[in-house]
């Protein structure tokens, strides 16, 4: 038990520094290298939970899916006040992006169970001011193949519209009948394929996450379909690149 507790901490720190580096080319390598290093973790505290009768593996549930949200919240607490805010976007991202999704990738029950609990705990303590949500790898692997309109179906997301909606489909023409056409443009989209999936985790992280969506698509979204329909395509792609441009400032750099 102890020895999962201190693998768990470990598995935390050592995943931390490689939030930097969450983008489409280097995700997979990371993820899969992280996964191989902890998976005799995860087989022991598979077998440590189905060896015991409800009683003892819900105790024990509960004492290891505390262990990180407490280890982090102890941590954070010594990061000076400049510095937390940027730490606190690291930190939830490190468990949405790696932690949880190492922890569930087997699809072993009592696993996703113990990952499930330690976001409730995660969130309960406010380790941070941002929320945890659960995530899987396949979930955030398949995100970075939504490239230019990532954010846009975040948004409509959130708008409660189809993945096939006129904003989606003007916006994914747009990307593949123009963008893709010269160098400049396939390079702002490969830029997008890495930022996108790591700025919409962090927004829908924040508490005021509905509010932000609202904001982007009023004054970039919206307006970039406007710009389309009126065949003013560098408009869009600027009004785009600001959108994207701001975000990344606020939030990844």
């Amino acid at each position: 038990m102890e020895k999962i507790k201190k693998e768990l901490t470990d598995l935390f720190e050592e995943m931390l520094p490689k939030v930097s580096s969450f983008k489409r080319k280097t995700y997979q390598g990371l993820f899969e290298e992280g996964f191989g290093k902890y998976k005799g973790m995860i087989s022991s505290i598979s077998e440590l939970l189905s060896g015991k009768n409800d009683v003892e593996r819900e105790q024990m549930t509960e004492e290891l899916a505390g262990v990180v949200p407490e280890y982090a919240y102890e941590k954070i607490q010594y990061i000076p006040k400049a510095k937390k805010e940027r730490m606190a976007i690291n930190y939830n991202l490190n468990m949405a992006v790696y932690v949880i999704p190492i922890l569930t990738y087997t699809r072993e029950e009592n696993c996703r169970r113990l990952a499930e609990r330690m976001v409730e705990l995660w969130n309960e303590k406010k380790v941070t001011s941002l929320t945890l949500s659960m995530s899987s790898y396949e979930e955030i692997a398949g995100g970075f193949k939504k490239g230019l309109c990532f954010i846009t179906t975040a948004v409509c997301d959130w708008q409660g519209k189809e993945d096939d909606c006129y904003e989606l489909t003007s916006l994914r023409a747009y990307r593949d009948s123009y963008m893709m056409r010269d160098a400049e443009g396939r390079a702002l989209v490969e830029e997008y394929y890495d930022t996108a999936p790591s700025l919409v985790w962090i927004l829908n992280m924040q508490p005021d996450a509905p509010a932000v969506y609202q904001r982007l698509y009023e004054d970039y979204l919206s307006p970039c379909i406007r710009y389309i329909e009126q065949k003013r395509y560098e408009d869009c792609r600027h009004l785009y690149t600001e959108m994207v441009r701001g975000l990344q400032k606020k939030y990844l750099l």
